[in-house]
């Protein structure tokens, strides 16, 4: 989940540069983002309770088709063979931590250095020596990621990302907004690949933010 965050926050800060936004609270209005392409009308909403229910029906189908699959192994299990092989995700994750504790001095060093006007070079040299230590954070994230990539949860988020935007994608048909696809193989096989992916980031920028 904290890694669906990120690509949220990712997302976010991509979408509040793209449309000039202070926040990117400002795209959404009365729980819901709309927006344009190729000249016609569509929008993202939050899922209401009988949407819900069908997602959750999604969700509980999907996790047992894949606790089935006896190629799918659960993130637990899968770290456990990678542990055999020599790589330790849990030294990543303790990396991770140790990056992050060395990030989170640095900004206290620099906002008591910025309290005390130490000048522009010692600013300059902290916020470099921050910067380093985010790109080394994603860097290993990014492996923690591409390692769990076939894991079951992994799987499974991904399809709930998907089943979310299915049941949240509407179009503007006369004034009204109607639920684009009227079953998930019509959304599976849409050819609009742009739309569809343009969909997916404001789903997830709705349901995270």
């Amino acid at each position: 989940m904290k890694d669906r965050l990120n690509d949220a926050e990712r997302i976010i800060s991509e979408m509040e540069k793209e449309n000039g936004l202070a926040k990117v609270e400002d795209l959404i209005k009365d729980n819901s983002i709309a927006f344009e392409h190729e000249g016609k009308k569509y929008r993202i909403h939050l899922l209401n309770l009988v949407e819900k229910e069908e997602l959750d029906l999604f969700r509980r189908r999907k996790f047992g088709q894949l606790l089935k699959d006896p190629d799918i192994l659960l993130e637990k299990d899968l770290i456990a063979l990678y542990k055999e092989r020599g790589e330790d995700i849990g030294e990543i994750d303790e990396q991770i931590k140790k990056l992050e504790s060395e990030n989170f001095g640095l900004q206290m060093k620099l906002g008591e250095a910025i309290s005390k006007n130490d000048g522009e070079q010692i600013f300059q040299t902290y916020k470099e020596q921050i910067q380093a230590l985010i790109v080394q954070v994603q860097v290993l994230k990014t492996q923690k990621i591409l390692l769990l990539e076939f894991s079951l949860e992994n799987n499974l988020l991904t399809y709930v990302a998907q089943i979310i935007t299915y049941l949240s994608l509407d179009e503007d048909r006369g004034g009204n907004w109607i639920r684009m696809f009227k079953s998930l193989e019509d959304f599976q096989n849409h050819k609009d690949e742009e739309l569809i992916n343009k969909a997916a980031q404001y789903s997830m920028i709705l349901q995270y933010i």
